[in-house]
């Protein structure tokens, strides 16, 4: 991934940050590896990449097996919080950290439209990344 993507990248978390009830974010590549993250130190960003692609390749096969379509995204609820998992076009994974008290009305629309930006700004890059490898 070319760097001049991160700085776009870092720019949508930071739009999703200022979402009040949004405590953390990150993408990941969907095999797990760190791609941006804005995390507290007290989070290790490679293990919540990793758990994350983890959890979204679980529920992608869950989602064929049960014939409900294609993955979206998976939440986990937990009684401090929840974490979102969702997926960021065919190369990304966004992941979202929320306080429990969130109004996930908001979230999800915030998130959904980062993920949508995510997708858009690595589809664009792809193209040019391959003509640097060749």
């Amino acid at each position: 991934m070319p760097d001049d993507l991160h700085p776009r990248l870092r720019a949508i978390l930071a739009e999703l940050r200022r979402v009040p009830e949004i405590v953390s974010v990150a993408i990941a590549r969907r095999d797990g590896l760190l791609i941006a993250h804005a995390l507290p130190k007290s989070m290790n960003p490679k293990k919540i990449a990793a758990m994350a692609a983890s959890i979204v390749g679980t529920s992608e096969m869950a989602t064929v097996e049960i014939g409900h379509g294609s993955f979206l995204q998976s939440i986990v609820d937990s009684s401090n919080g929840k974490m979102l998992a969702t997926g960021a076009g065919q190369e990304a994974i966004l992941v979202t950290m929320v306080r429990s008290e969130a109004n996930m009305g908001l979230v999800l629309l915030s998130v959904d439209r980062a993920a949508r930006e995510i997708a858009q700004v690595i589809d664009e890059a792809e193209p040019e990344s391959r003509e640097v490898e060749a």
